[in-house]
């Protein structure tokens, strides 16, 4: 099997994009967003982490994550001391 056939077949047996659900999302991330603030006002890292790991649960549901992520990462790196830090993908 030649390299081309190796890439083909590999192509034939992807499985097809997922779609994306917009319309969840344009509903979910506000309240995310809130839930993000509330758990920053508490200034326990705990609560952080867990609203960070609910959020991208429902990021993975829906097929996609949000431009502004990033918010979700910097309250958990703001929550923890200088020298530790917790990538969002490892929870």
């Amino acid at each position: 099997m030649s390299i081309l056939d190796a890439a083909r077949q590999r192509r034939d047996a992807a499985l097809p994009p997922r779609r994306i659900d917009y319309d969840r999302m344009n509903r979910v991330h506000p309240r995310q967003k809130a839930a993000l603030t509330r758990a920053i006002k508490t200034g326990n890292a705990e609560t952080i982490a867990r609203v960070c790991k609910a959020a991208i649960a429902e990021w993975n549901a829906i097929g996609a994550w949000p431009d502004d992520w990033h918010r979700w990462q910097v309250a958990l790196n703001d929550a923890l001391p200088w020298n530790d830090s917790v990538d969002l993908y490892d929870l």
